[in-house]
């Protein structure tokens, strides 16, 4: 525990510092961290609301119009995805943006995979603060379920944290992977429950949300949110799979570590 306050109070400097440069000079600041998602939220319920009469399966949120409450869902699911997809794009020309920490500073470069998901995950934050205010003022509220976020919160940073570790190693060795990452996120994101419900989904698609490691997350996140069931037998093995992924992925950045100096 101490060797993990002391990592985290390490990398939180370089984390506050590119949020900082993120912002500069910008009149909105962390507003702006609102915006893009929000946008998406009202383009893609407005396109599958509005056009192709899309209704949220089981939905059962009390006092919400239609329209606000698919909205509501398909911006909790949003919120993961979003955090997964700049985790994912970022971390493979990771180690390339920090050059001069690579190759002159005796530096455990692990943090740099830590403090990027410390920025997004403030990011994120704020985000589910605005949807706290939604569902509480205008989606019906909130119910005990919302106690499931104290493992949804760290879980989702688990699988964040894994993600980053294992691109900035392959991505610092294959830098085509910074091409390839923001298209197959592009697709993940229809491969994944954001927009509908995975119980909702054709049985020829069960097979790859069952192996998609954002769909457990993803469904959590809207159980906690909306209180609904959440089936902790489907879960807690899946809450395992990361962490043995976040392990996997540590020894992977570990073993590749010390070409990084040469490629960057």
């Amino acid at each position: 525990m101490r060797r993990l306050i002391d990592a985290l109070a390490l990398a939180w400097p370089l984390a506050r510092r590119d949020i900082a440069a993120r912002y500069r000079g910008s009149l909105g600041g962390v507003f702006w961290a609102l915006v893009g998602p929000l946008a998406m939220v009202v383009i893609y319920a407005a396109v599958f609301q509005g056009v192709f009469r899309a209704r949220w399966p089981g939905s059962g949120a009390e006092g919400a119009p239609a329209g606000l409450d698919f909205a509501l869902r398909l911006f909790a699911g949003l919120i993961v995805f979003s955090a997964f997809a700049e985790v994912a794009t970022r971390a493979t020309r990771i180690m390339s943006d920090h050059a001069n920490l690579v190759k002159r500073v005796v530096f455990p470069l692990e943090l740099l995979c830590v403090a990027l998901v410390m920025q997004v995950a403030v990011h994120a934050g704020v985000q589910l603060l605005l949807l706290a205010v939604l569902v509480v003022g205008w989606g019906g509220g909130v119910g005990p379920s919302l106690a499931w976020m104290l493992l949804v919160v760290p879980w989702v940073l688990i699988v964040l944290l894994a993600v980053a570790l294992t691109l900035a190693a392959l991505g610092t060795y294959l830098r085509d992977l910074q091409h390839l990452v923001p298209l197959a996120t592009t697709g993940l994101m229809f491969l994944s429950p954001v927009f509908y419900p995975q119980a909702a989904a054709p049985q020829a698609l069960q097979a790859v949300l069952a192996l998609n490691p954002l769909t457990a997350p993803i469904e959590a996140m809207r159980a906690a949110w909306f209180d609904q069931p959440l089936q902790t037998g489907f879960v807690l093995p899946q809450v395992l799979a990361a962490l043995v992924a976040l392990g996997a992925a540590l020894a992977l950045f570990r073993r590749l570590r010390p070409g990084f100096a040469d490629l960057v």
